[in-house]
């Protein structure tokens, strides 16, 4: 069965990874995704570690599409680019400010030989103010975004939040989501329009509740290692095996159950601690009391204590672990994939599932450049 976005081409000139893994994303959902690149390519190829010579942040942002070669400083590349453009649907760059411009693929170029074109333009921090013409990666905006106040230890200085493309990705889904909107207005209207996307946004959206907390109290939030502001028992426990324990009370009744799974009835009917609000105050009493008693016993009989008692938990995982994990395998969260440069791997599952305009499936990306001559053929331009 076709994907909903079948028909829908998206010309990639995108870099590392926002927007490489929202157009990857697309790709997913049915679209034809043609990755452009210059012939030295874009900048994930450098990135270690790689597979068979290929980088492994290029083969997984860049499943799903058709690699192309163009020079787009030589005029007559860019005289391809803008025909393949004029028979696009969507355009995705996340080049820093100016530079897609100094090649000639503006917004102000591409929409009046496409109009119905939505053109998506991604930054680290957005087209105007004072760092305009910065460019930003990952760790930056998460240091510039109040990411890494909020992180790390109690006590501590904050710290850098270690998965390096938390920000980039989410980021990239955003994108999806304005493309799949921009796409909607366009069948309402028949017109495109530009989309601007910032990580810097994206970081802030994230901290949503964080920032609430400070607007409310006008006290900065600080680290508070693996615990919860809000919820009171929510973190995480080292258990007698030295294993860890994360635990989250996040409702009313669950607090009894919790009581009743970790042998501590007595603290039900305690008034310091009868509300999550009077734990949060008297976290400072309540903390060691359970450090303590999970101590006492290994993780796995924590485990199968709070789950009879329906108290959210969960081990922390590793990735050796995790890969296989029955509630990974059965739901293919991470299928294998056979490719033809890299032999068998495994990748990211699709991240939907549509009861009639499925998704998928994933299909292998390729080598840089090496689609060039089919899609040219195939568009009439060779």
């Amino acid at each position: 069965m076709r994907g909903i976005l079948n028909g829908i081409r998206v010309f990639d000139l995108s870099i590392a990874a926002v927007g490489p893994w929202a157009a990857k994303l697309l790709g997913e959902l049915g679209a034809d995704v043609i990755k452009v690149e210059a012939p030295e390519g874009e900048l994930s190829h450098y990135i270690p570690p790689p597979i068979k010579g290929t980088a492994v942040l290029y083969i997984s942002a860049n499943f799903n599409k058709r690699h192309i070669v163009l020079d787009l400083k030589q005029e007559g590349d860019r005289a391809i680019a803008l025909k393949i453009i004029e028979k696009s649907d969507v355009f995705i760059q996340n080049m820093r400010p100016g530079a897609v411009e100094r090649l000639g693929l503006g917004y102000d170029v591409v929409s009046q030989l496409n109009p119905r074109i939505v053109y998506v333009s991604a930054s680290a921090y957005g087209r105007t103010g004072p760092m305009a013409k910065e460019a930003g990666v990952d760790p930056t905006v998460q240091a510039f975004s109040g990411w890494c106040s909020i992180t790390g230890q109690p006590g501590s200085q904050g710290e850098m939040f270690r998965h390096l493309a938390h920000l980039d990705i989410n980021t990239s889904t955003m994108i999806v989501e304005a493309v799949l909107q921009a796409l909607l207005a366009r069948e309402r209207t028949g017109k495109g329009q530009k989309v601007e996307i910032e990580m810097l946004a994206a970081a802030l959206s994230l901290q949503t509740s964080r920032l609430a907390e400070y607007f409310a109290t006008d006290e900065q939030p600080r680290p508070m290692g693996s615990a919860v502001a809000t919820a009171v028992p929510h973190q995480a426990f080292l258990c007698e095996d030295q294993k860890y324990l994360a635990v989250g009370v996040v409702s009313e009744d669950q607090w009894p159950r919790f009581c009743r799974a970790v042998n501590l009835g007595e603290l039900i009917a305690d008034p310091r601690f009868a509300t999550n609000p009077q734990r949060v105050e008297h976290r400072a009493e309540l903390i060691p009391l359970l450090e303590e008693r999970f101590r006492t016993k290994p993780s796995v009989w924590w485990v199968i204590r709070l789950t009879k008692e329906q108290v959210p938990n969960s081990r922390i995982l590793d990735f050796e672990a995790l890969r296989h994990h029955p509630q990974i395998i059965q739901n293919q969260y991470i299928p294998d994939l056979d490719t033809p440069h890299w032999g068998a791997l495994k990748v990211d599952g699709l991240p939907w599932r549509f009861s009639k305009t499925p998704a998928g499936p994933i299909r292998p990306g390729g080598l840089k450049g090496e689609d060039t001559e089919e899609v040219l053929r195939e568009l009439g331009l060779v």
